[in-house]
């Protein structure tokens, strides 16, 4: 097997796509993991790049070797200068852009659409109780009248 140290304009282009594919995610991923714990330790960075890596689907051992590269470029910076200094280096290096105002927004319409999901519940869950207190209290006046004893006010 011959080994390629070097790759032509046309792979670099093609993987540069590739990793702004799956930018946006990535940097979810780390935006959700720095909310929760601050700047990610190794292995939670690690998750955030296998989780990016899920986009990319099937590609070939030297395609895989070039993105894997990428990312460890962009993680080795993340460990040493930081988010901001990784960011700057994708977007000079690929043209990657921040999409957090836009995760933003997708997480705000995740919460929405939650918060409708709750209130559905909520709304049909109240509907089957109040039918229970409705049963209850039926048979309790029945067995009020039947024993001529007064309900129980529960």
């Amino acid at each position: 097997m011959q080994d390629r140290s070097l790759i032509t304009m046309e792979e670099m282009i093609l993987e540069a796509e590739l990793f702004q594919s799956v930018y946006p995610d990535l940097i979810g991923e780390i935006d959700r993991g720095e909310v929760a714990h601050g700047k990610l330790n190794d292995f939670q960075l690690m998750q955030a790049v296998a989780h990016a890596k899920n986009g990319l689907g099937v590609l070939s051992f030297e395609r895989r070797q070039v993105i894997n590269a990428v990312f460890d470029a962009f993680t080795t910076i993340y460990r040493k200068d930081g988010r901001g200094s990784a960011e700057r280096w994708a977007k000079q290096s690929f043209g990657c852009f921040s999409s957090s105002l836009s995760v933003k927004e997708k997480d705000i319409a995740d919460i929405v659409m939650k918060i409708d999901e709750l209130s559905r519940l909520i709304q049909g869950k109240e509907s089957e109780l109040l039918q229970l207190y409705r049963e209850l209290n039926m048979l309790q006046r029945y067995l009020a009248q039947e024993e001529g004893v007064q309900p129980n006010p529960s």
